[in-house]
């Protein structure tokens, strides 16, 4: 999958999570670094990220380059873990239903 594709994604969801209800807000929006704050119905806030590994890529071909590409949610320990397991659940559900077949956390892009 390419990097496009995955930041494509990333972005429905968040739309997704605004029509359950949740506040959105971006907070960084660059190349190979996303974050963005979510907050449930309770006021708990977890921060959902994507980050490219931009350091540590191959070159595939001339214009080809493969890296690796993290996610997650980071969140306030106790009480927003309950909240943050919810987030990523619902992201990779979210991923299951809107891309043909599961791909690794390999990413390749343009350069």
């Amino acid at each position: 999958m390419d990097l496009n594709t995955f930041i494509r994604l990333y972005q429905e969801f968040l739309i997704d999570c605004e029509q359950k209800g949740w506040m959105v807000e971006v907070l960084i929006e660059e190349f190979g670094n996303y974050l963005a704050a979510i907050t449930n119905y309770e006021g708990i806030e977890v921060q959902f990220y994507i980050e490219l590994d931009i350091e540590n890529c191959v070159n595939v071909t001339e214009t080809t380059k493969q890296s690796r590409l993290d996610y997650g949610v980071i969140r306030d320990q106790g009480g927003a873990d309950l909240f943050a397991k919810e987030v990523l659940d619902e992201f990779h559900q979210y991923w299951r239903n809107h891309l043909p077949k599961r791909y690794s956390s390999f990413i390749l892009y343009k350069g």
